[in-house]
């Protein structure tokens, strides 16, 4: 084993020994030094059993193995996991498309992550996609690699040392909402959202999605009891949880109001056999009305209406009965259609 030159070619070649026969490889360059870190890096491979001739990677293309790894890993996770890894493979695919896995190294990643970095969002051209958002699609990304290193696909994950964006630089300042505050946004918001917000807020700010999805049978009002369902990530997210008394005649109400047959809590208006999926526009508008213009780095979903912010100022400002009872009254759906 060793390097060698041929008189047909400029680069170093080199010779080693794989699974008891000899073979012979060129390194691709001609200088000696790097030829002789790429015979090492081989022979490291070969020792610690990571080194195959013939890869099934060099065969197989990244859109048959976005198929295989939604069909075999996917499948096996929550439905909202399972829907998140389909959107974000619709805009791998759209880069990597029919690449054989063995082209895909780390610099194509790293094309990617900075790629997508740049595109403007769908709905506002003067944004670009927040690097978050990248880093839960390299995130897949990595995890797909991952199965395919399994299985023996390739060699090594190309996405394992790429360097993910710091989100943190990106998220807004965060302030703490005063009673006022969560007055004006319930006022202003239109009666579903009113009641999904005081839901979030007395069930500790649960993720949105979860809380439009609800169905009336996964409430039990005469007993203040919330039960999530078995399919989410972890066990302890599915535990049953208590709903306060505001929650529960918030609901009452709502569900009186309603007078519907729908299962869901908050039924689509235009298909209400079908929960509401989405209430960014509502949310945006519902600032826009109240208190955009005093506070206007929160523009993002309710997520960002968790116990540590609402929640906090509701308990600041329980002292005396008539906070309470601005709070309540803001809250029931009923009030101001």
């Amino acid at each position: 084993m060793g390097l060698y030159k041929r008189k047909d070619s400029r680069f170093w070649w080199m010779a080693y020994t794989a699974r008891g026969r000899q073979r012979c490889e060129s390194t691709k360059t001609p200088s000696k030094e790097l030829a002789k870190k790429i015979l090492q890096k081989r022979e490291a491979e070969i020792a610690l059993g990571r080194f195959k001739v013939g890869w099934a990677g060099e065969r197989m293309t990244f859109a048959q193995l976005c198929e295989e790894f939604l069909r075999s890993h996917s499948s096996t996770l929550s439905a909202k996991s399972q829907e998140n890894h389909r959107n974000f493979l619709k805009d791998l695919q759209a880069f990597f498309g029919n690449r054989n896995l063995m082209e895909i190294d780390e610099r194509s990643v790293v094309d990617y992550r900075n790629y997508r970095r740049r595109q403007p969002l769908k709905w506002n051209s003067q944004r670009t996609v927040k690097g978050a958002t990248v880093n839960r699609e390299l995130a897949c990304l990595h995890c797909m690699f991952q199965f395919a290193l399994k299985r023996k696909y390739i060699g090594e994950n190309p996405a394992a040392d790429v360097k993910h964006f710091n989100e943190r630089r990106e998220r807004p300042s965060k302030r703490m909402l005063t009673v006022e505050d969560e007055h004006r946004i319930l006022e202003a918001a239109p009666a579903y959202l009113r009641v999904a917000i005081v839901l979030l807020v007395q069930t500790g700010g649960r993720s949105y999605s979860e809380g439009l999805s609800l169905r009336w049978d996964q409430l039990d009002l005469t007993n203040g009891v919330l039960h999530l369902g078995d399919d989410l990530k972890t066990t302890d997210s599915a535990q049953p949880l208590p709903l306060s008394r505001l929650a529960c005649d918030v609901l009452e109400e709502w569900k009186k109001e309603q007078n519907s047959d729908s299962q869901y809590v908050f039924p689509s208006p235009q298909k209400p056999g079908k929960p509401i999926v989405s209430v960014k526009r509502a949310w945006r508008t519902a600032l826009k009305k109240s208190w955009r213009a005093v506070f206007p780095d929160l523009q993002s979903t309710p997520r960002i209406l968790h116990a540590s912010q609402l929640g906090r100022s509701r308990c600041r400002g329980a002292t005396g009965d008539a906070a309470q009872q601005s709070r309540d009254e803001a809250s029931l759906p009923t009030r101001n259609g």
